[in-house]
């Protein structure tokens, strides 16, 4: 097996501007962020994975950023993988809100991936490759279910969990690690500005390529749509994270990474396979007339709000009561032109490297998905991975959907007209039964 590893910077500006963040405009940088990029080939054709420290990408903008690749390497569509580490003080480029990803800094972002890609298919050397795995515990469930069976955004000790930390690592002729890919399930959320940073996925990779000079390590974003970090407030509920909150979990989930690159075993590879779907996952009834007027209601009262509750309120929600005005005038119009979408696309993959599988989802998926994808192609050397070649919408089981909460009701806010139907569940395990049977 042939491999080649690199980094490129996407630290804002990149041609002279700067991207969308939640915060509003950057104070300074806490960490740089990167693209950064693996390519791999044994005796068939090459495949390029790469890991992006921004909040997401868009459909549309994986599209553009493949079709470059594609352009520039002839590594077709579907041996290219593209993930987004989903920190949220990293830029978004993913329709989510009132921001979008298409924008000059997206341009330069492309050029740069697209130019370290075809220079590392130029460079790639003989490596050995090896599994291991070990755990970390900053992550807790974040949906806690009331006496009275409702949802609220706090710590759930007793709620799902996947507190495991599967590496593959690439070494060279001299047996020094060259590069690693790594994976955690917990939301990167400890931060949210006012400074650029890649979060703890951030800090983790710079911690590694620290203690391994010349190694480069990838992020990969597990199944994390309802876990997040265990930062717990005296109230009980979640607390706000802090730079020092970040660089703590961050240098745990390296240490973990180190651990489990003590005790690896050599994986054989003859050759890495994949396997793209894309699936129509059902949606259920768009909100009602009454539903739609609230919401634009509210947008309109926090429009005409005095100053000082304007001041007192974050950049953020400004946007967020436009968008959700938006929204319901988009469902409004589909309704009156009677096309209301009945489904929204969803794209799922499968990569086999030896006998280490990787299964992809584009979305916010929740965790319970990725441990029935583990549970059908063997657990131990199975990364689970959301937030790949796209980022959509939560897709919560059919019983959250039913308890309700944050992330069944987030839909709006991605500009997807309606809430996803209980039998989304059956249709999600459907297309994972789908790439787990396939050979």
């Amino acid at each position: 097996m042939k491999a080649a590893f690199g980094k490129v910077s996407i630290t804002p500006p990149i041609n002279g501007v700067y991207p969308d963040f939640f915060f509003g405009i950057p104070t300074g940088v806490l960490d740089d962020i990167y693209a950064r990029i693996a390519v791999m080939q044994t005796s068939d054709s090459p495949v390029i994975a790469i890991a992006v420290d921004t909040l997401g990408f868009g459909i549309a903008e994986i599209s553009e950023l493949e079709d470059a690749i594609t352009d520039a390497t002839g590594v077709p569509a579907d041996r290219i993988l593209i993930t987004s580490s989903h920190s949220h003080s990293a830029p978004i480029l993913c329709p989510i809100d009132l921001y979008g990803g298409f924008s000059p800094y997206f341009d330069g972002l492309r050029d740069r991936a697209v130019k370290l890609a075809t220079d590392l298919l130029s460079r790639m050397a003989p490596v050995t490759l090896s599994f291991g795995r070990s755990s970390c515990d900053f992550n807790v469930n974040r949906r806690r279910i009331t006496p009275e069976g409702t949802c609220v955004m706090a710590p759930n000790p007793e709620g799902v969990i996947d507190k495991s930390v599967p590496i593959l690592a690439c070494h060279g002729g001299d047996d020094a690690l060259v590069g690693v890919f790594f994976s955690y399930c917990c939301h990167p959320t400890i931060l949210l500005g006012p400074k650029v940073s890649g979060d703890y996925p951030g800090q983790a990779q710079l911690a590694l390529e620290t203690r391994h000079r010349g190694a480069v390590a990838l992020y990969l974003p597990g199944m994390f749509g309802n876990v997040r970090p265990k930062l717990v407030g005296e109230n009980g509920r979640f607390r706000g994270g802090t730079p020092v909150d970040a660089m703590r979990c961050g240098s745990e989930l390296a240490d973990a990474v180190d651990r489990a690159l003590t005790g690896c075993e050599r994986v054989a590879v003859d050759a890495i396979r994949t396997r793209r779907i894309k699936r129509p996952l059902p949606l259920g009834d768009a909100p009602s007339r009454s539903e739609q007027d609230g919401v634009v209601s509210e947008a309109v009262r926090s429009a005409q709000a005095s100053d000082a509750e304007k001041a007192a309120r974050s950049s953020w929600n400004a946007g967020y009561q436009l968008a959700m005005r938006q929204w319901a005038q988009q469902v409004r119009l589909e309704q009156a032109e009677k096309r209301v979408p009945a489904t929204v696309d969803y794209t799922f993959s499968r990569w086999d490297i030896g006998d280490v599988h990787w299964m992809t989802f584009s979305g916010e998926f929740f965790l319970e998905y990725g441990l029935y994808a583990q549970e059908l192609l063997g657990g131990d050397r199975t990364f689970t991975l959301g937030y790949t070649q796209g980022c959509q919408t939560y897709v919560p089981t059919a019983q959250a959907l039913g308890e309700g909460g944050y992330e069944p009701n987030a839909y709006k806010r991605w500009r997807q007209s309606a809430p996803f139907a209980p039998a989304v569940e059956v249709a999600v395990k459907a297309a994972i039964r789908e790439l787990a049977d396939s050979e």
